[in-house]
């Protein structure tokens, strides 16, 4: 009697382990073995580990697109840029500078109307800032100790207006200056120009001192 009790006890313990391990096997979670990208996919083991220069060199590679921060919906390649021609509207690839004074370098993609800048993060690519048009050039100062974004606009005779944005990080504006130079008499070449700090007019003087500043740190990227 005392062996059957024994043998039957001894049964429903393997029964329970086994049990045991099925629900345990059960609920393991699975790993996933890639993770996805704006617009493909990286091995997790890289992905987690990329810095903001290796996400730049696929996009240099054609690996990987880049974002539009306006329309995250909005993407390009590499291979969709004229690059390295003898056109006039073609690109190349630029430096690598601190751009949004996050520390990490952006990448510029030298252009028309100044290009294109890159910034990298959370593992993606986002196109940062690009030129526009004769209205909207693109360059970048270093201006009271920090890097700022410049858009000019010298299209008329008699004009000139200036536009600069200082980020930290590419997604965090916290600065802008705007300045301007233009004739009080639009038919009137030869006539007395106004000149203009973030809509407050100033003397010539001043202008001239502020635009001696600027302009002797501008990096143009045609």
């Amino acid at each position: 009697m005392k062996k059957k009790m024994v043998l039957i006890l001894t049964l429903n313990l393997m029964i329970f382990l086994v049990a045991c391990g099925d629900k345990v096997s059960e609920s393991e979670p699975e790993v996933p073995a890639e993770i996805e990208t704006s617009d493909s996919t990286i091995p997790v083991s890289n992905a987690d580990e990329a810095t903001a220069d290796e996400l730049l060199d696929l996009f240099i590679n054609g690996t990987i697109g880049a974002v539009d921060s306006a329309d995250l919906t909005s993407s390009f390649y590499i291979t969709d840029l004229d690059m390295d021609s003898e056109e006039w509207d073609s690109y190349s690839i630029g430096e690598r500078v601190d751009l949004d004074n996050d520390g990490e370098n952006e990448l510029i993609i030298c252009g028309p109307y100044g290009g294109i800048y890159l910034d990298a993060r959370n593992n993606k690519v986002y196109e940062f800032a690009a030129g526009e048009g004769d209205s909207l050039v693109l360059s970048y100062v270093f201006y009271n100790g920090s890097t700022w974004i410049m858009y000019s606009n010298r299209m008329h005779t008699g004009y000139e207006a200036y536009h600069m944005e200082k980020y930290e990080g590419a997604d965090n504006l916290v600065a802008e200056m705007n300045f301007h130079e233009e004739l009080v008499d639009e038919d009137n070449v030869e006539g007395k120009e106004k000149y203009t700090l973030n809509g407050s007019e100033i003397s010539y003087d001043e202008y001239f001192e502020l635009c001696s500043k600027i302009f002797a740190t501008e990096e143009n990227t045609n």
